[in-house]
């Protein structure tokens, strides 16, 4: 039976481009065709260090998250995803009382929608929507919702560029009592020889909360990779890639209303990964 079912799938596999979410921080405007399954998964590194504030003098951390995306094209604009998110954390820590270590295993579940507003056009344009809610354990610990709404531009010398605005809202997390924040994402992707697509991503977020608290304290963040992927046959394709980024928390001072950085971290990332169509 599973065997089967292994080869209706396979026979369902369309020969056209893949709509892949990977690699970089923008998320595909297409829904999968009606009856498509496809598995989008990855490993990343991130190496955070350098953290100041009033209670940390100096922290590092290694972060190690492993993700699953399983997708399925239920209609023939509509798909459900369902996400499995990981993170294992080795942090080394540097404050007045001493120097130690922890080690953390997070992990999460989420459930989204995908719908296409706007099948690419003669004109190359594409516009699609993702909506869902995931749970995990990360720092922001509880139940987010969160709306994703991306455009895409293909030019006919190989150039495809995409962007995403995500709005996020958190529930049910007491040191974040209902968060939210805006995230933007811009992809560019270039290819080169037939199978090989390389890619520059940049990506930023803040608090939309904390822009509007008594405090006037703000979190933002602000990333750059680049990496490429490599095309085996229309239905699998491998990516990797390598960026660096930082993370500012910033607060008004009264007396000169001029923003002080109270705390700011910098780090690197990798990751490589792969999505297969079934």
């Amino acid at each position: 039976m599973l065997l089967f079912i292994a080869f209706q799938l396979m026979l369902n596999a369309q020969e056209g481009a893949m709509s892949s979410d990977r690699p970089g921080s923008t998320y595909s405007t297409a829904p999968l065709n009606k009856g498509e399954f496809q598995i989008q998964a990855g490993l990343s590194y991130n190496y955070i260090s350098d953290e100041t504030s009033p209670l940390f003098i100096k922290s590092s951390r290694n972060i190690f998250q492993p993700t699953v995306n399983l997708r399925y094209g239920l209609f023939e604009k509509l798909e459900l995803e369902c996400s499995l998110p990981q993170q294992l954390e080795f942090v080394s820590i540097t404050d007045l009382i001493g120097e130690r270590n922890n080690f953390n295993y997070l992990n999460g579940v989420g459930i989204f929608s995908r719908v296409a507003l706007l099948r690419e056009n003669e004109k190359g344009w594409s516009m699609g929507t993702r909506f869902g809610f995931q749970y995990d354990s990360f720092s922001r610990l509880g139940t987010t919702a969160n709306v994703d709404l991306s455009a895409q531009k293909n030019f006919t010398n190989g150039l495809g560029v995409s962007s995403t605005l995500s709005y996020f809202h958190l529930f049910e997390n007491e040191l974040f009592p209902n968060s939210q924040w805006l995230q933007f994402a811009l992809n560019a992707n270039y290819g080169l020889a037939g199978k090989i697509n390389v890619y520059l991503d940049v990506s930023s977020s803040f608090d939309l909360d904390r822009l509007s608290s008594e405090e006037d304290i703000y979190w933002s963040n602000y990333a750059l990779s680049t990496g490429l992927q490599y095309i085996i046959n229309p239905n699998l394709v491998l990516d990797a890639g390598l960026g660096i980024g930082i993370n500012n928390t910033e607060q008004v001072n009264p007396d000169t209303e001029m923003n002080q950085i109270a705390s700011g971290s910098s780090f690197f990332l990798s990751s490589v990964g792969v999505s297969y169509r079934f």
